[in-house]
């Protein structure tokens, strides 16, 4: 089953963990001059590396988490673990 945690610090760092497929990706927003900066790439690009072939269904939902609501936080993640072997 696919999970999306979102972790908020005191120091005002947002970090973003997805699991999918068995993998942990994740990135951290961190804040700078100019408002927040990843530490990594985003998800869509770690699973691309990491799984080179996966529908485009998939990679869709994966890219509209870090922008969804609730609800369709859930739509993406139900998308996935559809997925998943």
């Amino acid at each position: 089953m696919a999970f999306y945690t979102i972790t908020f610090t005191p120091d005002g760092k947002i970090k973003k963990e997805l699991s999918y497929k068995g993998k942990i990706f994740s990135y951290t927003m961190i804040p700078d001059d100019y408002g927040k900066t990843s530490d990594k790439k985003c998800f869509k690009h770690q699973v691309a590396d990491k799984f080179p072939n996966e529908t485009d269904e998939v990679m869709e939902a994966i890219e509209e988490l870090g922008f969804a609501d609730e609800d369709e936080i859930e739509d993406c993640l139900t998308i996935l673990s559809s997925y998943e072997d």
